[in-house]
């Protein structure tokens, strides 16, 4: 490893919890595969629903790795730390934790004193950083990182996958939705998006879909 790449990262934000968390809520409808995958129509299942099963599929697999990585990754930083050296000099006002020698040469741009200790601060971040690589190989977090990575790739497409796919039942439509308000939870870029009107037409559909199955009558969208 070079020098410059001496660096840990973080772990990613737990975007799956975001998710989970507005997988079982929105609306105020709880959202499970019996619900949307109970034969309608004299048993036939429109291709959004097929479609959300196996995006449902991925996104358990993919929330159950998020999990996994994070408490390998919470074990690591725990036992082991993340890589970095503490520099005391007398030109500081007191001892500054250094996790790469990006950081170091910012602060050596400032105090040009401290550049003599370069090499020593990336001996000691080459150290930490190999007891961290040690650790990570017997319990398997870059593993299961890359696992978690791909596993949310494969949703990803899934999950477009059912919103491009032609729904013909309400709840086709359901799962469409939810879906999409599932997404919709995760960062902020959607925050000006319509999100309340979106979860008042979803819990409409899921009227419709209650008045449904108790009426028995066949409605689809």
């Amino acid at each position: 490893m070079a020098d410059s790449e001496i660096t840990t990262s973080l772990s990613r934000p737990s975007r799956r919890d975001v998710l989970s968390a507005a997988l079982l809520t929105v609306g105020g409808t709880s959202f499970n595969r019996s619900t949307a995958s109970a034969p309608l129509d004299g048993g036939a299942t429109d291709a959004a629903v097929l479609a959300w099963e196996a995006w449902s599929a991925a996104h358990r697999r993919t929330l159950a790795l998020c999990r996994k990585q994070q408490r390998l990754e919470s074990e690591l930083a725990r036992t082991i730390g993340f890589p970095q050296a503490v520099l005391v000099a007398a030109e500081l006002p007191s001892a500054i934790r250094i996790s790469s020698l990006r950081q170091f040469d910012e602060l050596a741009a400032d105090v040009p004193s401290l550049s003599t200790r370069r090499d020593e601060v990336a001996a000691a971040l080459r150290k930490h950083q190999q007891r961290w690589d040690d650790a990570d190989r017997a319990i398997g977090y870059s593993v299961a990182r890359q696992q978690e990575e791909a596993a949310s790739d494969e949703e990803e497409r899934l999950m477009k996958g059912v919103l491009a796919a032609e729904a013909t039942s309400l709840r086709g439509l359901s799962t469409k939705l939810d879906v999409l308000l599932a997404v919709g939870a995760d960062g902020a870029e959607g925050r000006h998006f319509p999100w309340p009107e979106l979860r008042r037409i979803r819990r409409d559909v899921g009227g419709l879909l209650q008045l449904q199955r108790h009426d028995g009558v066949g409605l689809t969208a």
